[in-house]
């Protein structure tokens, strides 16, 4: 499956002339035989133009169908039996733990993850972010070490990002801070925190947004409670825990909002980037 052009096709659709829809649509429908097409065949198959089709791929980030067939046979290339890094979405048996293992539960999960990933929600949750009067950032636990990350990103893109502390007795002093136009960027993946449930309740009554990116089984607690889930799918090996979907997830959100802070955004990274330099002289 060519599973990078399905991305690509997710992030921009909203976005595509309905001429160019059609023919992404055929992509998606056919992704797994593209090699199959030439570009002239897409365009039939589609009821679109050559025209439309060189709009398409150049929007995606391709400068012509050859390139999407490029990387498609790359992909099928890196998926081949002899490498031992098929894109599995099938748990690896225990046993011994070797590269190739991990890597198989890596890529099953960010698989899983991003091509169920819509484009709406990744933009809304961009875009409360960079509107927010002020975005607080909490996590507990193991999670903690991610929302520190996220902290690290989001507060060099926009002023008024604000870490909660690790422990959890000291947030109810921090949530009395907040109010309407906040935004709580919460990293909640199960098992599920006591210490959240209070925290929901009262971004619903106090009319502070939420974004949590979560695994599945937390998406429809937060959406009860009128947050917006990020879900990210998180397999479990032996006693570990994958964090590289949550990691990744927090890196396209910082990518998708710098988008749309532009130059202020520019701006406040490379004052913060003087200011360091200054600080780390002798």
């Amino acid at each position: 499956m060519g599973t990078l052009l399905a991305l690509r096709i997710q992030e921009k659709f909203d976005d595509l002339t309905r001429s160019e829809q059609k023919l992404a649509t055929v992509l998606l429908d056919h992704s797994d035989d593209i090699l199959s097409f030439s570009a002239k065949e897409l365009s039939v198959a589609s009821g679109v133009s050559a025209a439309t089709a060189v709009r398409l791929f150049r929007s995606l980030g391709y400068r012509d169908f050859n390139e999407v067939r490029l990387q498609a046979r790359q992909e099928r290339n890196f998926a081949t039996p002899s490498t031992g890094l098929a894109v599995s979405l099938e748990t690896p048996p225990q046993g011994q733990v070797t590269a190739a293992s991990h890597l198989q539960v890596e890529l099953a999960n960010l698989t899983r993850t991003f091509t169920a990933l819509e484009s709406t929600g990744l933009r809304q949750a961009a875009e409360s972010l960079a509107a927010a009067r002020r975005v607080w950032i909490a996590g507990l636990g193991a999670d903690a070490a991610v929302a520190t990350l996220a902290w690290n990103f989001f507060s060099q893109a926009r002023p008024g990002v604000q870490l909660l502390p690790k422990d959890a007795q000291s947030w109810p002093a921090e949530l009395a801070s907040m109010g309407p136009g906040d935004l709580l960027l919460a990293i909640a993946p199960r098992p599920w925190l006591n210490a959240f449930n209070p925290v929901l309740e009262f971004c619903q009554t106090a009319r502070v947004r939420m974004v949590a990116i979560c695994d599945p089984t937390s998406q429809a607690r937060i959406e009860r409670h009128g947050g917006q889930p990020l879900v990210c799918h998180m397999t479990q090996v032996a006693s570990t825990r994958s964090y590289t979907s949550m990691i990744s997830m927090v890196a396209l959100l910082h990518r998708a909002v710098l988008e749309r802070l532009g130059d202020s955004a520019r701006m406040r990274a490379e004052l913060i980037e003087g200011l360091r330099e200054e600080f780390l002289e002798d």
